[in-house]
C-alpha cells in the first residue's frame, strides 16, 4: 500500500499520513556519523528542544556529555558523577523520581563486549542478552514519573515500549549513508504504570495478604514441631505394601509420607478432594483411597505412569485374578513346551548360523527383528515379534521369542482391567530380563562380557512377579473394604504446567513430589519407561513419542541463546548468575526446569479449592558445584499465585537409590555430595 501511495504523492504527504494517524512526529536527517551521539548537529538539536534542563535528567551512558542532572559512566575516563555498571546506577534512584533518562546504551551484544572490556570488566552471559536491555528498561519505567520523558538511541525505535508504560512521541532517523547503519532517537512519554508494575503491585499486594498465619495454620504448625527429628525418614516402615509394591518406578515417594500428611490434615479440616499433578506410579492416590477420601485424582505426562496409577488404584477381585492368571499360565507353558525346539536353537541360529555376535549394536543389536523374523519364517512359526529401534542391543534372543509369546497371550484377555494388570507384571519382567545394568534409571546396558553369559529365566521371573502382585492386590482391596471406601479416582495426562482436564477451585489437599530437574540430567523417567513402553504400547505412541518422553517432562525445553529472568524468586537468580559464569546452557537448562516448575505452581494453585493445603515433597540438587534450593524457590515463588508458605519440614532419605558422591562439574576425578535429605514445602490457598 504504501509503495503504491509514494509512486503518487510526495515523502512529505506521506509522512503526514502516518504522523496524523498515530500522532507521532517522524523525521529523516541526514548527517555525518560521530562515535559521541550528542555530538552529531540533528541529535544535538533535538536534544535541545525536547530536554527541559529545569527538570531533574539522568544519563547512565553519559560518556563526555554534561547533558544531564546526574550523569554515569562505567570508564574512569570520563568526567562523570559516577562510574557504576548502568543497572546499578539506575538502582539508586527512588521511584518516580527521575523527569527524564537520556538513554544511549551500546546498540549489540558486540558493542556491549566492546564497551566492558574497555575498562577492564568480565563480560558475562547477562551482558551480551536481551536482559541486559530489559533490566534497564524495567528500572527506567520504575523511576521516571508518568508524565517524564525517555529520549533512547539505537539502531531500531522501539524505544522503552507500552508495556513499560510508554508511549512515542518523536522519532528522528539520522542517515550516515554508505555502510553506516542508521541513528535512531525515539522520544517516550511515561503515560501510565505499564503492565509489568502493574503486576509487580499486584504481587506484592498478595504477598502482604499471604502473611497471614490463621489458626488452622498455627495448629498444624505445632503438630510438625513436635513430632521427633527421625519422625520423616519411615527406615523401618513397609514401603511396597499393598499396590505400591506391584512395580517399580524411578524416585517413588514412600507411601507414609502422604499417608500421614493426609492423617494430620483430616485431624484439622475435613478433606474432600485430594488431587497428585506429578502422580508418578500413583503412591498419593493409593492413600487416598486407603484413606477413605471421597475423590482423588492424579496426574502425569509419562504414560507408563499412568498405566501403573491406573492399575494401582483399580480394585480387582481377588477370584477373578486367579482364574485368569492360572489360565494364562497354562496358556503360557503348552505355548513354551510346544516351542520349546525354536526356544532352544534360536540363540545359536543368531550366533553360529548367522555369524552375528549378539553384544553387537550393529548387526543384531539395530536389526533384530528382520533376523528374528527371518528364523520364524523358516521354520514356520507363528510368533509376532516387536520391531523397535535397538531391540537386539536391549534382549538377547531367546529373551525376545519368550517375551512376545507371553504378551501374545496376555492380548487374549478380554477383561480390559486384569489385562492392565498382568500387563504391568510383564513390565516389571522386562527390566529384569533385559541387557540394562541393575539399579539404574537410565539406559546403561551390562558389560559386554556379561551379556554373552546372560541367561534369564523369562517365564519364571514373569510368573513369580504375577503371583506377588496378586497376593498385594488382594491385600489393598481387604484394606479398602475396612474402610468401606468407594472413592471416586481420575487420572489426566495433561501438562502440569496447565492442567487443562483437572477441575478449578476444587481440591482441598494437594500432594505431590515433582521432578528434581530436568529428565536429561537428573532422573529420567523417560529412559526408565522405554522399554516397557516399547512392549507394551497401549497409548498408540510412535516411536518418536516414546524417544521422546523426557523432552516433554519439566524442564525439556532449551535456552541455547540466553533466557529473560523473569521469576519471583532472588534465590533463583543469584544461583543462575553463578551457574552461567561457569556454563550458559547449564544456566538455560535450570532456569528451563524452573520455569516449568512456576508455572507448575500456578496451574496446581488454580485446582485448588479455598482454604486448601499443598504439601510439595522437593529435593535440593547441585549444578556446578551450586545448591540450587528448590525450597526456597517455592516458597518465593508461591506468593503470587495466592498460597501463603506455612511451614518446612526437612526429613533425611534413608537407603537412598544414588550414589553418594556424584561429579557434577564433569571433570575427571572432581566428586561432590548428591541429595541426602527432602524438603517437604507446606503452601495453603488464601
Amino acid at each position: 500500500m504504501l509503495w503504491f501511495l509514494y509512486q503518487r504523492t510526495s515523502r512529505r504527504s506521506i509522512l503526514k499520513k502516518i504522523n496524523d494517524t498515530h500522532n507521532i512526529r517522524i523525521e529523516r536527517i541526514w548527517s555525518m556519523p560521530n562515535k559521541n551521539t550528542f555530538e552529531i548537529p540533528p541529535i544535538k538539536a533535538l536534544l535541545e528542544e525536547e530536554v527541559d534542563l529545569s527538570k531533574y535528567w539522568i544519563d547512565p551512558f553519559a560518556n563526555r556529555n554534561k547533558i544531564a542532572s546526574v550523569t554515569n559512566d562505567l570508564n574512569l575516563e570520563y568526567d562523570t558523577d559516577y562510574h557504576l555498571d548502568a543497572l546499578d546506577f539506575l538502582k539508586l534512584f527512588e521511584d518516580a523520581s527521575v523527569d527524564g533518562v537520556l538513554y544511549d546504551p551500546p546498540y549489540s551484544p558486540r558493542q556491549v563486549s566492546e564497551c566492558y572490556n574497555d575498562v577492564g570488566y568480565t563480560v558475562t552471559w547477562d551482558t551480551t542478552k536481551a536482559s541486559f536491555w530489559g533490566n534497564h528498561k524495567r528500572e527506567i519505567s520504575r523511576i521516571v514519573k508518568i508524565g517524564g520523558k525517555v529520549i533512547t538511541f539505537g539502531w531500531n525505535s522501539g524505544g522503552i515500549g507500552y508495556k513499560y508504560g510508554f508511549e512515542i512521541e518523536r522519532i528522528l532517523l539520522v542517515a550516515h549513508g554508505g555502510w553506516h547503519n542508521d541513528t535512531i532517537c525515539t522520544v517516550e512519554v511515561k503515560t501510565h504504570e505499564g503492565d509489568y508494575h502493574k503486576k509487580v503491585a499486584e504481587s506484592n499486594e498478595r504477598e502482604k495478604e499471604n502473611t497471614m498465619i490463621t489458626s488452622t495454620d498455627k495448629l498444624l504448625i505445632e503438630k510438625l514441631k513436635s513430632l521427633p527429628v527421625d519422625y520423616w525418614d519411615f527406615r523401618e516402615d513397609d514401603t511396597k505394601e499393598y499396590t505400591h509394591g506391584l512395580h517399580n518406578y524411578p524416585a517413588m515417594m514412600v507411601c507414609p509420607i502422604s499417608r500421614n500428611i493426609i492423617r494430620m490434615v483430616k485431624e484439622l479440616q475435613p478433606v474432600h478432594a485430594l488431587f497428585d499433578p506429578f502422580t508418578g506410579s500413583g503412591t498419593v492416590l493409593v492413600e487416598g483411597m486407603l484413606s477413605g477420601i471421597e475423590t482423588v485424582a492424579g496426574n502425569d505426562i509419562n504414560p507408563l505412569a499412568l498405566l501403573l496409577t491406573k492399575v494401582k488404584t483399580t480394585p480387582i477381585k481377588h477370584d477373578l485374578l486367579v482364574k485368569e492368571t492360572d489360565s494364562l499360565l497354562s496358556r503360557i507353558s503348552s505355548r513354551r513346551s510346544e516351542l520349546s525346539w525354536a526356544l532352544d536353537s534360536i540363540d545359536s541360529y543368531i550366533i553360529d548360523t548367522l555369524g552375528l555376535d549378539v553384544s553387537d549394536k550393529k548387526g543384531w543389536g539395530d536389526e533384530a527383528p528382520k533376523y528374528l523374523e527371518q528364523f520364524c519364517t523358516e521354520k514356520k512359526l507363528d510368533i509376532i515379534v516387536p520391531d523397535f529401534k535397538n531391540l537386539g542391543y536391549w534382549f538377547r534372543p531367546r529373551v525376545i521369542l519368550e517375551l512376545s509369546i507371553i504378551k501374545t497371550e496376555i492380548e487374549k484377555i478380554q477383561d480390559k482391567d486384569v489385562r492392565d494388570f498382568i500387563f504391568i507384571a510383564l513390565s516389571e519382567s522386562i527390566r529384569f530380563v533385559s541387557n540394562r545394568r541393575n539399579g539404574e534409571f537410565k539406559m546403561f546396558r551390562m558389560p559386554v562380557a556379561k551379556v554373552h553369559t546372560f541367561n534369564p529365566d523369562v517365564f519364571n521371573e514373569f510368573k513369580k512377579i504375577l503371583i506377588r502382585n496378586i497376593d498385594k492386590m488382594q491385600d489393598f482391596c481387604e484394606a479398602l473394604g475396612k474402610e468401606n471406601a468407594h472413592p471416586k479416582v481420575s487420572v489426566f495426562r495433561n501438562d502440569a504446567c496447565t492442567l487443562t482436564d483437572a477441575p478449578d477451585d476444587t481440591y482441598d489437599l494437594i500432594i505431590t513430589s515433582p521432578p528434581y530437574g530436568d529428565s536429561r540430567t537428573t532422573v529420567a523417567y523417560g529412559e526408565y519407561s522405554r522399554l516397557s513402553l516399547q512392549w507394551i504400547n497401549l497409548f498408540d505412541l510412535t516411536e518418536k513419542e516414546i524417544m521422546g518422553v523426557d523432552r516433554s517432562l519439566m524442564g525439556g525445553k532449551k535456552y541455547r541463546n540466553g533466557f529473560e529472568f523473569i521469576l519471583q524468586s532472588p534465590t533463583l537468580r543469584e544461583s543462575l548468575e553463578r551457574i552461567k559464569d561457569k556454563d550458559v546452557e547449564r544456566a538455560g537448562d535450570v532456569y528451563s526446569f524452573y520455569a516449568d516448575l512456576d508455572a507448575s505452581i500456578k496451574s496446581v494453585a488454580a485446582k485448588t479449592c479455598s482454604g486448601g493445603y499443598q504439601f510439595w515433597v522437593v529435593g535440593n540438587r547441585t549444578v556446578k558445584n551450586e545448591l540450587l534450593k528448590t525450597d526456597v524457590i517455592i516458597t518465593e515463588l508461591a506468593p503470587q499465585y495466592g498460597l501463603t508458605p506455612i511451614f518446612t519440614v526437612d526429613r533425611n532419605i534413608p537407603n537412598k537409590v544414588m550414589p553418594s558422591q556424584n561429579s557434577p562439574t564433569n571433570v575427571s576425578g572432581a566428586t561432590g555430595s548428591t541429595m541426602t535429605m527432602e524438603h517437604i514445602i507446606i503452601l495453603r490457598k488464601n
